[in-house]
């Protein structure tokens, strides 16, 4: 009998740890804060951006494709919250990860049917996608006034999340 109380005691410990585990890491409290790395892109419109101009402002870098369902889901909220974020300190910055597009052509396409009103950088050869350890798209990151990824959101996310999120930081 003792030995029947021991397991099923033991049993329950193990899985309220994993389950602690499991949203710790869902809410990106496990998450190591590391400096976000450089990077230098060229957009749509031909300029070309670094993460340092934005240096002291909270930035919101968002990785997409064109082919990528969640991200077609996904780009009318990331309109909405640019549309309705007025904060001169965050700054919402699409990356399209252009080495796996068919053509620059599409994701102009793209671009010009969703309305875009947030700068979309290309990276054309994946090494900025590579930078991130990007493991899948869509991907969303926080990086803070001082460079430090705060959160790393992989999948789609909604105005109200990133409202959230912001909130909270």
């Amino acid at each position: 009998m003792k030995r029947k109380t021991f397991f099923i005691v033991l049993i329950i410990l193990i899985s309220t740890a994993y389950h602690s585990e499991l949203m710790a890491i869902e809410n990106n409290e496990n998450i190591e804060k590391e400096k976000a790395p450089e990077f230098s892109i060229s957009t749509l419109s031909g300029e070309t951006i670094s993460l340092s101009d934005f240096k002291g402002d909270l930035i919101i870098l968002n990785f997409w494709t064109t082919w990528c369902t969640y991200c077609q889901e996904e780009m009318a909220e990331l309109n909405k919250f640019s549309k309705e974020n007025n904060s001169s300190n965050v700054h919402l910055i699409g990356i399209n990860v252009t080495s796996s597009e068919q053509s620059e052509k599409s994701v102009e396409q793209f671009i010009k049917h969703f309305d875009v009103p947030f700068p979309i950088g290309l990276d054309e050869s994946g090494k900025i996608a590579k930078k991130y350890k990007l493991i899948g798209i869509p991907t969303t990151l926080i990086i803070d006034e001082n460079g430090m990824i705060q959160n790393k959101i992989m999948g789609p996310v909604t105005s109200e999340m990133l409202n959230e999120i912001i909130a909270s930081n």
